[in-house]
């Protein structure tokens, strides 16, 4: 149960969280806008959808390797690497031309973009008390959520005085990220002291346990993709009110109601989420009026809220402290990956079948998630070196 004894808001998490803004503020501008950047470019409609593949997948596939070097030579200095990289990739962008270059550069930002993610959430891991570890997650899942609900506004904004301008902007942006990351402080006692290896990047037992995530967000990312064009078709509006309600629903939910999962087990609050995760995907597939999204998006706000903090507290609580970076990078790949196959497959399926039945297949993939969980969380128990494990053990 948390205590009064253990604050969760203390300077540097509120330092960690705007830092953790900033960075997805950035990138949330840039996705939104190269698109157009690819077509003044020659470039086709397809290829301009390919930029974003490019940076997810390399995002996801690397996310495990990035985390384990971040473990290795430090968090902290993994984010200032990266925030130092982001400035070069903001000029790169700007005066690069070449289509094959961009997607190049864009795989490597998607790359060290999931290390970032990594090593700030490792870090995050340390200032948030055990006893308050699904709340504090809840919250730090917030600062991505804020950026993202502003940030492609604004970035197409300033894209309308030109390419250079937002480049330059992000530019500037990055280098508030160096200054921020290097006004970070680490609790962790140094780097991991053993022998680099790639096969010692991915922990089979955490990624196994992740599939359950991966198979949840399948549907998660046919919704940011095609909820929008859903609407416009059954002539619902407005067309962001599936997204809007989703994203008021979740926050609602994490500031209100995450604390529960300290005080009954992150696992009451795990199940419940994944149990409603098909439902609000079918729901929406068959949703032909405005309170039907409305009410799909308030739910899927709900179960998500709910999933994704629960779901970390319990591999946190049973796994490597020294390792937690290479944790929360399976836990990226896992994430990353579903998202990027969900927009896809909900595509290619929605194509030939339409989109009822993509989300209908959304809905009865997402029904393994529960099972894969409970098959393979069991096997996390065999990697706990964390003593606060007893913690999550205690209130399951």
């Amino acid at each position: 149960m948390p205590s009064p004894r253990d604050p969760l808001f203390t300077p540097r998490f509120a330092m960690l969280w705007v830092y953790a803004f900033v960075t997805f503020f950035s990138a949330f501008q840039l996705l939104p806008a190269i698109p157009f950047r690819i077509l003044d470019l020659g470039g086709s409609k397809a290829e301009a959808g390919w930029f974003l593949s490019v940076y997810t997948f390399a995002s996801a596939f690397s996310a495990p390797v990035m985390g384990s070097l971040a473990d290795h030579f430090g968090r902290r200095r993994f984010l200032i690497t990266a925030s130092v990289f982001f400035v070069v990739f903001s000029i790169l962008y700007g005066v690069v031309r070449q289509l094959p270059l961009l997607f190049l550069i864009g795989a490597i930002h998607g790359a060290v973009w999931s290390g970032l993610m990594a090593s700030a959430s490792a870090l995050m891991s340390e200032y948030i008390p055990a006893s308050r570890r699904t709340q504090g997650m809840a919250y730090w899942g917030l600062s991505s959520g804020s950026a993202i609900a502003v940030a492609p506004a604004v970035g197409l904004w300033i894209f309308h005085f030109g390419w250079t301008t937002l480049c330059t902007e992000l530019s500037i942006v990055s280098v508030l990220m160096v200054v921020g990351a290097l006004t970070l402080r680490a609790d962790e006692k140094g780097p991991v002291r053993r022998h680099l290896a790639v096969s010692d990047a991915w922990d089979w037992r955490v990624i196994a346990t992740a599939l359950s995530l991966a198979v949840a967000s399948f549907g998660y990312g046919g919704m940011t993709s095609y909820a929008a064009i859903m609407a416009i078709e059954r002539h619902i509006s407005p067309p962001a009110i599936y997204l809007t309600t989703y994203a008021i629903s979740l926050v609602l939910f994490r500031i209100c109601f995450s604390h529960l999962g300290d005080r009954i087990g992150p696992k009451r609050m795990l199940y419940p989420g994944l149990v409603m995760l098909p439902f609000t995907f079918g729901w929406l597939g068959i949703a032909h009026t405005r309170w039907e999204m409305i009410v799909s998006a308030a739910l899927f706000g709900i179960g998500w809220g709910a999933v994704y903090p629960a779901f970390v507290t319990i591999i946190l609580g049973n796994t490597d402290p020294a390792r937690r970076a290479r944790t929360f990078g399976s836990i990226v790949w896992a994430f990353d990956t579903g998202i990027g196959l969900g927009s896809f497959g909900i595509g290619a399926i929605g194509q030939h079948y339409g989109l009822t039945n993509a989300f209908l297949v959304a809905a009865a993939l997402s029904c393994l998630s529960i099972p894969i969980f409970a098959l393979t969380s069991p096997g996390l128990g065999g990697t706990s070196l964390a003593a606060e494990s007893e913690h999550v053990s205690a209130t399951d």
